[in-house]
This record gives structure tokens, C-alpha cells and sequence, in this order.
């Protein structure tokens, strides 16, 4: 499977993919995407792996910033993006505090600086199997199984259930259950809507299992979430 790497080149430095030696010239951001193991050789570089997973969220919110995928632009090996040691040094603290707002921060800087690379990266990882991508995208808050979602697609449950994980490295049923849970959170965060009404836009069949899967995912039931952001619903009227 396909991974992308962020790799922070805090000074002249080198890492390994698989059993080749790369130089990092420093300071830069480097992006690649590669099935072989990346590593750190010397001190003075970060190296972050994504799955496409994990980057699939992001390209989805960053899509009106890729424009099409460019065809002729070739993907080197190895490509180099300069940065300053400020911006490494915050995208190392994010990596810290929080993983995907450190992908998100990276991705977005390398875009501004390097649009037309960076883009077509993002196309190539994770955009192979665009119908796929499209499809679950457009109806991951549907309250389907996942062997409604293979049907849906004219393939058996196995067959779905393997081409998913091949591509995006997780089952589709943690997938899916990782979008709908985030999507609640955002709504339970910034509307006033009831928590059933809740459950029910973001894929949920039912009051119990939203409660509960919500638990076992942030630590937190859906109300504690909402008072520990400070958003208190108006009271419902009469």
C-alpha cells in the first residue's frame, strides 16, 4: 500500500528508502509516496507516514485548492520543498499535540509554495480508484451497511471488503465509522440540533449505538463533548 511521508529536513541530513540513501538538504519539507519503508538516518529530520487513510479527509477539504490532476507533471523519488525552521519547528509541535492538524499544516503550506507537485501527489495516492473515492465520500453518512456499500458498487462483500483495505490501509467499517463519528462531533460542537437528530444525519440507526460507538471513540458521551466546548444549546420552547 501506498503511504505517503512528510519528512521535516531540520538541517543537511539523509534518510533511507528502502535500501537506497537519500540526501536531505534542510531546511525543507519533503512529500513522497512510496510502498518502501522510509527512516531517518542522521539527526536533524522527521519522518511522519500516512496512510491513505489518514490523508483522505484532508485532500477532501483541500480539493478546491488542487485544481485538476496534471498529467505531465512527473513525481520524483525525492522532492524538495524549502521552508524555514520556524514553520518545521511548529509542524514538529503539531505532530506532538495533533497528527492531522499537522498533515493538514504541512499540506497546506506545501500547496501554497508548490501547487502544481504537491497536487498532483495528493491526486496519485489517493485518487487511483476515483470511483470508489467519489462514491463513499458522497454517501458515508448514509445509514447503510457495508454490504449495502458493495452492492451498491456491483462487487461482493469480500471483494469490497479487500480492494478498501488494499487502498486506504483500514476496513471500510472503521472508516466509516471514524467519518460519521467525526461528523457528528462538528455538528454536536456548532448546532444546536438534538442529540437523536444528530445520530441520525451522521449514519446512525439508533440513539444506543451512536451513544456508545461515540463513547468507545473519544473517551467522552455525546454531552460531555458539547458542555466541554463551551456551546450550550438554547433551551427548547413549548
Amino acid at each position: 500500500m501506498n503511504t505517503l511521508h512528510i519528512i521535516l529536513g531540520f538541517q543537511v541530513s539523509q534518510i533511507r528508502i528502502a535500501d537506497a540513501v537519500h540526501p536531505v538538504n534542510g531546511p525543507s519539507v519533503m512529500l513522497l509516496t512510496t510502498e518502501a519503508p522510509v527512516e531517518a538516518t542522521t539527526p536533524g529530520v522527521a519522518v511522519h507516514s500516512f496512510s491513505p487513510a489518514q490523508v483522505l479527509p484532508v485532500y477532501r477539504d483541500m480539493q478546491h485548492l488542487l485544481g485538476p490532476a496534471l498529467s505531465h507533471c512527473a513525481l520524483s523519488s525525492v522532492h524538495e520543498i524549502p521552508a524555514g525552521i520556524r514553520l518545521l519547528n511548529a509542524a514538529e509541535q503539531l505532530a506532538t499535540a495533533d497528527i492531522n492538524a499537522m498533515l493538514h499544516f504541512v499540506l497546506s503550506y506545501c500547496l501554497a509554495v508548490d501547487a502544481e507537485y504537491s497536487a498532483a501527489l495528493l491526486h496519485k495516492l489517493v485518487r487511483g480508484d476515483s470511483d470508489l473515492f467519489d462514491f463513499m465520500n458522497r454517501n458515508r453518512l448514509q445509514p447503510w451497511s457495508v454490504a449495502r456499500y458493495a452492492e451498491e458498487l456491483g462487487l461482493s462483500l469480500r471483494k469490497f471488503n479487500q480492494l478498501f483495505y488494499e487502498k486506504y490501509g483500514v476496513s471500510p467499517k472503521h472508516w466509516l465509522l471514524e467519518q460519521r463519528l467525526n461528523h457528528a462531533r462538528e455538528l454536536l460542537v456548532s448546532t444546536t440540533s438534538k442529540i437523536i437528530d444528530i445520530a441520525l444525519e451522521s449514519g446512525f440507526c439508533s440513539h444506543a449505538h451512536f451513544s456508545d460507538s461515540f463513547r468507545k471513540h473519544f473517551q467522552m458521551s455525546p454531552s460531555e463533548i458539547r458542555r466541554d466546548s463551551g456551546f450550550i444549546p438554547a433551551p427548547t420552547l413549548p
